[in-house]
């Protein structure tokens, strides 16, 4: 496999928030991510603003685990690919998800609840390193690759679906 990127984790605490959940929620994704800034639990009215929790050099591991145990690997690979440039990418996790040990992808355009986990990725071989940590053996039947015509649009919308015979229809973006 290729070599894994280079990976910086962060996440924004908003004033109104639990600093240690926001922390539990991003070490359920990635557990190796540490921060000492962590905002202590303050009475109302909070006077601090918000802070931004910053790890660099995270692993990937158990965020592939979840991928993989969730079954969204392909899901994974066009979210992770949306924002693409070059030899790295960023994209958004939802905190409340991860809460849970879920992984539920944010598109940049979507407000959601609980606030969201920004992943930084860089390598030279990055979509190699997409492509194959994404790998399931589906991919024998309906390869996929990086921006390839079943990617979902930047909406989030899916560019293709399956009948109940299991053809592929393609729909054209409006």
């Amino acid at each position: 496999m290729t070599l894994a990127p280079d990976i910086t984790v962060s996440t924004c605490v908003m004033p109104h928030e639990i600093g240690q959940r926001c922390l539990d929620a991003v070490l359920k994704i990635f557990p190796d991510f540490s921060a000492d800034n962590v905002p202590e639990t303050e009475e109302f009215p909070v006077k601090r603003g918000a802070v931004d929790l910053v790890c660099e050099g995270v692993s990937p591991d158990v965020f592939l685990e979840l991928l993989k145990g969730q079954r969204i690997l392909d899901t994974a690979l066009d979210a992770m690919s949306l924002n693409l440039q070059a030899n790295s990418t960023t994209f958004l996790i939802s905190r409340q998800a991860a809460l849970s040990g879920k992984v539920a992808f944010v598109l940049e355009s979507e407000r959601t609840v609980g606030g969201t986990i920004e992943v930084e990725m860089e390598c030279n071989d990055l979509i190699d390193w997409m492509q194959e940590a994404t790998w399931h053996s589906g991919r024998q039947e309906v390869p996929r690759t990086v921006a390839d015509e079943l990617s979902m649009h930047s909406d989030g919308s899916a560019a293709e679906w399956f009948d109940h015979k299991g053809n592929a229809t393609f729909k054209t973006e409006d």
